[in-house]
């Protein structure tokens, strides 16, 4: 709701009073904008939303997903920073849905997602909905007279995206996997909310940011036209520390004005139980994670001593020794092979489990040309395999054609569902906690129907970063679980549901 005030109006001085007590605001010169739900507190009428209470939950929906997607609707604006896994797909398919009744028919719809996810989103919508619904994919080098002269609703990638994309006909905007909007001056981010910029219907879907990261919060803040720009998000929760490892700085006692800030348009999810909701709740199956020791080889000693001066690794260092130890216990040094006894090792721990999918994480292109050598009868996906290729690989591994599937977080690790695996093995993991975890989801989602074991075969030399990982892990479980009570609390008042 906007309203422009007059500075000779007492009334309007006193509306700018109440205005300045409510949990969220904004003012572009005189006119105030807040949501509509506080119409009644300023004493003005707010905009009807009659067209967008007829909503009609699909029948299949989970009792979270459809009430999500009726408070997205609702909203208009919304994010969903939810778990991987808990099923945001079909909540952005009710939101199109929904919205595709109500937009003009020139006006065209765009989900951002992406490149290796677009097909499985495609087969989604399709799946529930019927091939009509199919988000047409469009390719880079027609994103732009697609908005132009396009049809109803399209799907394309972030790598799409520059400066010179015009809005054209777009009506509505669904952004997938948003995390990429953690980058405050990313190109991709800035074209987002450049394209987002004045319309109505906005989505944005992503996984769990910690507390101690709620900055993240920022660009999704201002895609949803909560705030500005930055700055402004920044002022209001945040002091700046200085030069720290922890630069900002929640204000002492803006905790709940944050939390009750970020209710208006989004919503926090790891468990569905904490709002009241009951399906699908506990049934995810659990993770189990276990360390394999690897015996290391004379040479690797020889290496590790040569690069830390020590026998045994006691701390991790900087990046680029984290990096160097890593590649040694992967049989790499100074550019040359050497003795390792991983490859080996991997191969006889999946051998032990016969009639089980594997998917083998790597982190380095020699250690996943190793891999693929020891396992020559894998779907090998690598930075270098052609889309076409990637695709058919997939689709071979979730049809069981392919028992064993190796890569690395950074190709296969976001959005896809790869239920089929139940064994996952890091043949290297380095002190990137969201990309371990967005890899392990893979396997864990909806529609899991077993544990996963995690398999995370070590030398001695990097136990200290694997250390580093799991206590990573432990305590962002811990935080998540913390932010959503808090959530809960401020945004919602200790409800049930919404």
């Amino acid at each position: 709701m906007e309203y422009t005030l007059s500075s000779q109006s007492l009334d309007d001085y006193r509306r700018f009073l109440a205005i300045k007590q409510l949990p969220q605001y904004r003012f572009i010169g005189r006119t105030a904008i807040v949501p509509d739900e506080y119409a009644h507190l300023l004493q003005v009428d707010a905009p009807s939303l009659e067209p967008d209470a007829s909503y009609e939950p699909s029948p299949f929906l989970f009792d979270y997903q459809r009430d999500i997607a009726g408070l997205a609707i609702k909203k208009r604006r919304f994010s969903i920073f939810a778990d991987c896994g808990l099923g945001k797909t079909l909540i952005y398919a009710e939101f199109i849905r929904h919205i595709d009744k109500l937009l003009a028919a020139d006006k065209a719809i765009l989900i951002i997602s992406p490149l290796m996810v677009i097909e499985q989103t495609q087969a989604e919508f399709a799946r529930w909905y019927g091939e009509d619904f199919r988000p047409e994919q469009i390719a880079s080098k027609d994103l732009g007279q697609w908005l132009i002269e396009g049809g109803r609703l399209g799907i394309t990638n972030y790598e799409a995206l520059n400066n010179d994309i015009p809005t054209g006909r777009l009506g509505a905007l669904i952004v997938d996997e948003s995390s990429m909007l953690k980058s405050h001056y990313g190109k991709w981010g800035q074209t987002i909310l450049r394209l987002g910029r004045g319309l109505q219907w906005k989505m944005c879907g992503t996984g769990t940011p910690a507390p101690n990261d709620r900055i993240e919060y920022a660009n999704h803040a201002i895609l949803m036209g909560a705030y500005p720009n930055i700055n402004a998000f920044l002022a209001k929760f945040f002091v700046n520390k200085g030069q720290t490892s922890e630069r900002w700085v929640l204000k002492p006692h803006a905790i709940g004005p944050f939390y009750r800030g970020l209710s208006h348009w989004c919503i926090f999810l790891t468990n569905p139980k904490t709002y009241g909701w009951r399906d699908h709740s506990d049934d995810i199956p659990p993770i189990h994670i276990h360390i394999e020791n690897v015996p290391t080889t004379d040479a690797q000693h020889i290496a590790i001593q040569e690069l830390t001066g020590e026998l045994i690794v006691t701390a991790v260092g900087g990046i680029g020794t984290r990096s160097k130890i890593g590649q040694i216990a992967k049989g790499r040094h100074n550019g040359q092979s050497i003795a390792t006894n991983k490859p080996a090792f991997i191969r006889k721990l999946i051998e032990s489990w016969p009639g089980e999918s594997t998917i083998i994480w790597c982190i380095y292109n020699e250690e996943q040309k190793l891999m693929r050598q020891t396992f020559p009868a894998a779907a090998n996906i690598s930075g270098d395999t052609p889309h076409a290729e990637r695709m058919r690989l997939i689709s071979d591994f979730k049809a069981g054609a392919k028992r064993v599937l190796i890569t690395k977080p950074k190709i296969l690790g976001f959005g896809l569902n790869l239920q089929i695996a139940t064994r996952q093995v890091f043949s290297g993991l380095q002190d990137s906690y969201e990309q371990f975890y967005q890899a392990v989801k893979r396997s864990n989602r909806i529609g899991s129907l077993r544990p996963l074991n995690v398999h995370i075969p070590i030398t001695d030399a990097e136990q200290p970063m694997i250390d580093t990982v799991l206590r990573k892990a432990h305590r962002v479980q811990e935080d998540g679980e913390e932010q959503e009570r808090l959530f809960n609390e401020y945004a919602f008042d200790g409800r049930s549901g919404i």
